[in-house]
């Protein structure tokens, strides 16, 4: 189980613009995970012969290996988001999967040379709201190997400092850390300097369900995706609205459109929710 967020990184979060939660994932659940990142992104080792553009390789939502879905399925995460949107009805936002390599240039799409900049610009169709903050988006950041200081850590700024780069911390950390930050919190990537290894990184996004208009990536069209479908399949009907499933009771819910569920969500109806 994912180690407890707790109101001390509620106050944290809300003073600095991030937290950053090392362990929070271990045992055997970092260990399945950990083999599911591998099967999905290459190792150095089986891609330094022909290395991918960028040295950086980028996977969209959602991943083959429902480990990896299920693990979003998180009261932990899914609660401390509640408390920072100010509601109860919160929905998943697509997040991806990326492996950065020897050779990898940071910069990242900003404001100055380290690549300074916030996410809201290609997350969101709203500008910063610094007087509703609520408003704004979580990514919950994942590295689920050992990071150090010299395989491109992302670098983040705490909101008391401005934009004055000097005051970064480098996200170095061990197997299993999650970092939680805002598309409103001021961040860079690194270089990536060592010549061998390379840096992973899982995550996802949360929002407000009644901000609709924003989204790093969407996901309406994965509907019959097997390994998204299967894991569809297994969540409960409030876990679903979380996915911009409709509630039960909604006027959708036919006997007609139910039994299509059913074949397209294999295992949808198993509890009698509807």
């Amino acid at each position: 189980m994912p180690r407890k967020l707790t109101d001390a990184h509620l106050k944290e979060f809300t003073t600095k613009g991030y937290i950053i939660v090392p362990d929070y994932y271990s045992g055997d659940q970092l260990t399945e995970m950990q083999a599911a990142q591998r099967r999905v992104l290459p190792t150095w080792e089986e891609v330094k012969e022909n290395p991918p553009n960028g040295r950086a390789i980028l996977t969209e939502f959602p991943s083959s290996e429902i480990v990896l879905l299920q693990a979003i399925v998180d009261n932990e995460a899914w609660s401390f988001a509640r408390k920072i949107f100010k509601t109860e009805h919160i929905h998943f936002r697509a997040g991806c999967m990326i492996a950065r390599y020897p050779g990898f240039k940071g910069g990242g799409v900003g404001s100055d040379a380290s690549g300074l900049h916030i996410d809201n610009g290609n997350n969101s169709l709203l500008p910063k709201s610094q007087s509703a903050p609520e408003f704004g988006q979580l990514v919950f950041w994942v590295h689920l190997e050992d990071v150090e200081e010299d395989q491109a850590p992302l670098r983040l700024l705490a909101t008391e400092y401005g934009e004055d780069t000097s005051h970064y911390e480098p996200l170095v950390c061990t197997a299993g850390t999650l970092c939680i930050f805002s598309n409103y919190t001021y961040h860079s990537a690194s270089d990536y300097l060592r010549e061998d290894g390379q840096r992973y990184t899982w995550g996802f996004g949360l929002g407000r369900a009644d901000h609709y208009w924003e989204g790093f990536r969407h996901y309406t069209d994965k509907g019959r995706h097997a390994t998204f479908a299967k894991f569809i399949g297994i969540l409960t009907a409030e876990e679903r609205e979380v996915f911009r499933f409709p509630p039960a009771g909604h006027p959708y819910y036919t006997p007609q459109t139910l039994q299509a569920l059913e074949e397209q969500y294999p295992g949808w109806n198993s509890r009698g929710e509807y």
